[in-house]
């Protein structure tokens, strides 16, 4: 998809990065944590001499038009969640293989939910009408929340 192709984006470039943040955050953790927490984050900007406050992350996750853009703490960013500085940098930056990887088997995981849930719900359906349904919900992509 081309920039003039994309739709248009309200968002402002610091509510995209956040965006952005917390999809990392979802997305690349350990395999036995639910997310990183700030104390993580924070030690793994220390290993690379980049300091961070706990307001300052707030103020990053949320999007907030007053923090300032570096540079400098979104390439430690990156490099701590192991993706292309890229993606933090730009607003359109490349989504990162892992990522996409995750959120794809996130939405097949959903969609299985969703079959297997309606194949409950709907009891005596014919296979015809079970395979229809499955079609129909696979053919459905939510809305893109990369930023």
């Amino acid at each position: 998809m081309t920039e003039e192709q994309r739709p248009f984006d309200p968002r402002t470039d610091k509510e995209v990065l956040a965006s952005k943040l917390r999809l990392l955050l979802e997305v690349i953790h350990d395999k036995d944590t639910p997310s990183y927490t700030f104390e993580q984050v924070q030690a793994g900007l220390a290993e690379q001499n980049v300091s961070l406050t706990r307001t300052r992350w707030h103020r990053l996750l949320a999007g907030s038009p007053d923090n300032r853009w570096d540079p400098e703490l979104l390439k430690a960013l990156a490099y701590f969640f192991d993706v292309d500085e890229n993606y933090l940098l730009q607003r359109s930056g490349p989504i990162p293989d892992r990522v996409e990887a995750e959120l794809k088997l996130i939405e097949a995981y959903r969609v299985s939910e969703v079959e297997h849930f309606a194949a409950r719900a709907l009891g005596d359906v014919s296979v015809d009408a079970l395979k229809a349904i499955t079609e129909a919900l696979k053919a459905f992509r939510p809305t893109d929340t990369s930023g």
